[in-house]
């Protein structure tokens, strides 16, 4: 079942001289068990727009309908701890939310919040740390004894250590260096092909975007200015030059090769692929 946004619009400090409609009658569909990007300039309502996945805001008109689940502007939710439970929101720099004396307990503490014994919690911690491969030895150090890329990967296995079918990332790779940012990256991917968890990424990066993820949903002004696969996305320039986006380097070279006559195929997605096939054209 795809989580759905049905007319949703939310309006900040409403009343007062201060409103601004950050989100504008939203219809989206994002399918479950896929990896989805969101993005848009700053200000066009990514962050808003995620942060209504677990309620943390709530719509000023319409629903949102997550894991059978309605959220919406006529009601109060119930059963909201159940909600972030199954659906793991991991906030921009993420690591500064570290705050336990180990780095054990500090991934334990959601799910003691659930109710788990202590020895159930420590067996999620401990199994989440495997899964952003934190090394066992690590476990009773200080998380601010950490490096950058560390202490992320430790704040997100807090979050699946409470085992979320939905993953919501917001800028998940910000401040992280190139080889780091790959490296989580790719973590993302592995937890959505390997665990099949529902991962939606709000990001900037589009080299992320055009080499991980599955979808794209772009916004603008805080409406939806198009919804497509990565691959229809990227398939011509329109997009990137209507949204003034640079484009993947891969889709760049494509575009200058073009230009003087070469054409490459659409399904050459990596830079090692593209020196191939201009090695094979050259050679002909």
């Amino acid at each position: 079942m795809p989580i759905r946004f049905e007319k949703v619009s939310h309006v900040y400090s409403d009343g007062s001289p201060f409103t601004y409609a950050a989100l504008k009658e939203i219809d989206l569909e994002i399918a479950e068990g896929k990896l989805t990007a969101i993005i848009g300039a700053t200000g066009s309502g990514k962050s808003t727009l995620v942060q209504h996945l677990n309620a943390l805001l709530l719509p000023s008109n319409g629903k949102v309908e997550v894991l059978d689940r309605i959220i919406s502007s006529d009601e109060k939710p119930t059963k909201l701890k159940s909600l972030r439970k199954d659906v793991g929101l991991v906030f921009q720099f993420p690591e500064y939310q570290l705050f336990e004396e180990t780095i054990l307990k500090d991934v334990a503490f959601g799910p003691k919040n659930f109710e788990f014994t202590e020895e159930e919690a420590n067996a999620k911690a401990k199994k989440a740390l495997a899964m952003v491969n934190i090394d066992p030895s690590y476990y009773e150090k200080s998380p601010l004894d950490l490096s950058g890329g560390q202490k992320r990967r430790v704040a997100i296995a807090g979050i699946l250590a409470m085992d979320p079918k939905i993953i919501v990332l917001d800028e998940p790779t910000a401040g992280l260096d190139p080889q780091g940012a790959k490296a989580m990256m790719e973590l993302f991917k592995e937890l959505n092909t390997k665990y099949g968890k529902t991962i939606i990424i709000v990001s900037h990066d589009m080299e992320h975007v055009f080499n991980y993820c599955d979808d794209v949903v772009v916004l603008e002004h805080g409406s939806v200015r198009c919804h497509l696969s990565v691959d229809q996305f990227f398939k011509d320039s329109k997009w990137c030059e209507e949204l003034h986006i640079i484009p993947p380097f891969v889709i760049q070279a494509k575009q200058m090769l073009k230009a003087k006559g070469i054409e490459i195929m659409a399904d050459v997605k990596t830079v090692d692929d593209l020196a191939y096939e201009i090695a094979k054209k050259v050679k002909n």
